[in-house]
């Protein structure tokens, strides 16, 4: 009686199903975004909310498209889809930034901006440490010898 015991398809280490369930947050946050601002259109043109409501949509379509495609590319079988998956990580980071740092002129985003510029590059630098672990160990167990 042989016994067969075959992987799963998509067998990852924990590291990387917590990474891309943090990419797909943020994909969802951009999507939601977008929606919201579409769902919620002529209330933002009667209130004059600025930058505007083209703006709002462009920007969440932006993130939710990034964040998703990096997130799928994330649980992608091949180890050549991880450098796009970081370039994507730092084109939401900086669409995030222009953003905070361009666009959000509330008192309390202005107050927060150093907070958020922080946490976000927190974020994403924990991301790419997770998705890049097995390069990180080579290279510390590398130099230990």
């Amino acid at each position: 009686m042989n016994r067969t015991f075959s992987r799963p398809l998509l067998h990852f280490p924990l590291r990387i199903y917590l990474t891309a369930a943090g990419i797909f947050a943020a994909a969802i946050m951009g999507w939601l975004r977008c929606g919201l601002t579409i769902s919620n259109w002529h209330l933002f043109t009667t209130l004059g909310v600025q930058p505007g409501a083209w703006y709002l949509a462009i920007n969440g379509l932006a993130s939710g498209l990034v964040y998703t495609l990096a997130g799928v590319l994330t649980l992608a079988p091949d180890e050549k889809w991880k450098k796009p998956v970081l370039v994507l990580l730092i084109s939401g980071l900086i669409i995030y930034w222009i953003d905070r740092i361009c666009f959000a002129r509330s008192i309390e985003a202005q107050t927060s901006l150093p907070f958020s510029l922080v946490f976000s590059t927190g974020l994403t630098f924990i991301a790419v440490c997770l998705l890049f672990w097995d390069n990180i160990r080579r290279r510390i167990w590398k130099r230990k010898e």
